[in-house]
């Protein structure tokens, strides 16, 4: 089939730094474009800048941005849940679950949307993964405590370019915790109750409740029947502080 519509679904609380960067390299995607839905969950009035002037930046810059918003931290808690109103809401071909600080090369999805359209992906119903350039933990942390000079929001230019050249922490080949799971919706709505996860088991556990784990990723991969993994071009994570790193169930600092 052709693909007319890839969605990339991100919720983002205290990461707006990042996430312009994320979207920066969305604006600056090259050569056969599908269209991209970028669908951002919040809530409301969080970080410094805010969810909503970062996404009102790029909207005014020509990228088509989806809000969901949620009255505050404690109901956007479950990623899981979320990820279920987002898929409930899509009327994309295709859905991207991904994290809120990644960066993608400029042919990134002009790539993906031929492997979607003229080779066997076209059919696929499993969850499909890739693996992502980590970069390193310290760097990138230092880079936005403590170097970074951009006032936000703000659009980050050759964005990939720009971070490819910086040191790498590892390059991850697992799935991990969601960073990029593409699902095909038509078959997520046919025969998988159009849910990322039964909203009444939902393993996800709160930052609020206990240490943030999030489950629901892999309910959803055994719930769409596995995982096969492709080649992609690069796509960068932007690493930064976890709460397990910094003994602390909820860490409340801007990234």
């Amino acid at each position: 089939m052709n693909v007319t519509k890839i969605e990339i679904a991100i919720s983002c609380t205290l990461y707006q730094k990042r996430l312009c960067w994320m979207m920066s390299s969305i604006l600056q995607q090259k050569g056969n474009v599908p269209n991209i839905i970028f669908n951002v969950a919040y809530p409301q009035s969080n970080g410094n800048p805010t969810t909503e002037n970062v996404c009102k930046l790029f909207k005014d810059n020509g990228l088509n941005v989806k809000e969901t918003i949620y009255k505050n931290e404690v109901e956007i808690q479950k990623r899981g849940l979320v990820r279920n109103m987002q898929l409930k809401e899509t009327d994309a071909d295709w859905i991207l679950f991904s994290d809120a600080d990644m960066v993608y090369d400029p042919l990134f999805f002009e790539d993906l949307k031929n492997q979607l359209e003229n080779t066997e992906l076209k059919n696929e119903t499993r969850c499909i993964s890739a693996k992502r350039i980590s970069l390193s933990k310290e760097y990138s942390k230092d880079y936005f405590n403590k170097i970074d000079k951009n006032i936000y929001p703000c659009i980050v230019p050759n964005v990939a370019q720009f971070v490819s050249k910086w040191p790498i922490f590892k390059i991850s080949r697992s799935c991990g915790a969601g960073y990029f799971q593409l699902a095909n919706v038509k078959n997520l709505k046919e025969n998988c109750n159009g849910v990322y996860v039964d909203p009444q088991h939902c393993n996800d556990e709160a930052e609020f409740e206990s240490y943030h784990k999030t489950r629901s990723d892999q309910q959803f991969r055994r719930l769409v029947g596995g995982t096969i993994t492709i080649k992609t071009r690069p796509q960068y994570h932007l690493n930064h502080e976890r709460d397990n790193e910094e003994n602390c169930k909820h860490l409340l600092i801007q990234r």
